[in-house]
């Protein structure tokens, strides 16, 4: 007994449950610098390794980790494809870079001395980080659909065309738009909400698990549940933020499809007379 439980047996244990947020190594001024940011720092390190390692000796026959690399780009390229079609391949860089920052910070949550070492913590169980990543994508997809449809895009939100057709319609599409603005704005609370909530709540589930059960031992299969999680939570925010982008350049897509022009009408109305004047036109030009 002694040998299982070397500072004795005590059921339930007692339980170190880890902070919510980052644990201040660092302040210059009103800046504080955290262990979040250190590790976040070494994500990207890891990151940015891993690509030069990959691509520093290129082959048309790739080999070793120039073909993980390679096997893992195609993968999410194929990925951001299927769901937003061809056009939507210059999201990769966004897609891809998120996923793979994301995945590796919340595996860290379940790696040995991170969480344990007070310089050591997991990135995206410090919901200011998951904070930080929320607004720049929101930024990032709004700025797109201003610059594809114009001021028009504000419409969705603040649509006065209604009151054509009378106040009470006009006020409808008033509501709507503001609902649709609020729902825009509550889209970076719930990314970054849960995505901090299912990493906080994992290592808080494998330290009860582990004081629970007897020998810390009996937890690694919460441990391999929670790599799924991770990984899952990665693509979940990145599937997201890609949606986002494919919304706001499709918002106004079907407006010519909605309201043809009067040339579209008079063929659909008198396709014989387009067909005379086509025949008309071409006995001009021979």
């Amino acid at each position: 007994m002694d040998f299982l439980f070397p500072h004795g047996f005590k059921y339930p244990p007692d339980f170190h449950i880890p902070p919510l947020t980052g644990t201040e190594i660092l302040r210059v001024g009103p800046f504080s610098y955290t262990n979040s940011h250190f590790t976040m720092l070494l994500v990207g390190a890891v990151l940015v390794l891993i690509a030069w390692l990959g691509t520093r000796q290129k082959r048309d026959v790739p080999s070793g980790i120039q073909n993980a690399v390679e096997m893992l780009v195609q993968g999410l390229e194929d990925f951001v494809v299927s769901i937003g079609g061809t056009g939507a391949k210059k999201y990769l860089p966004l897609f891809g870079t998120l996923f793979l920052f994301i995945v590796l910070s919340n595996w860290l949550s379940i790696t040995p001395f991170f969480g344990q070492v007070e310089l050591l913590r997991a990135p995206t169980s410090d919901y200011h980080v998951n904070f930080a990543l929320a607004p720049v994508a929101f930024i990032a997809y709004q700025t797109d659909g201003f610059r594809k449809h114009g001021l028009g895009y504000a419409s969705r939100w603040f649509n006065f065309s209604g009151f054509k057709e009378g106040v009470f319609v006009g006020l409808i599409l008033v509501l709507v738009g503001l609902i649709e603005l609020f729902s825009e704005l509550f889209r970076m609370a719930t990314l970054t909400l849960r995505l901090w909530g299912n990493v906080l709540g994992g290592e808080i589930m494998l330290v009860v698990m582990s004081g629970l059960l007897f020998l810390p031992g009996l937890a690694i299969p919460f441990a391999g549940f929670e790599v799924f999680i991770g990984l899952v939570q990665g693509l979940v925010f990145g599937l997201l933020v890609l949606m986002y982008f494919v919304l706001a350049l499709e918002s106004h897509g079907e407006h010519d499809e909605e309201h043809p022009t009067e040339a579209d009408a008079a063929h659909v109305a008198h396709p014989e007379l387009t067909k005379q004047q086509h025949a008309h036109a071409a006995k001009g030009a021979a």
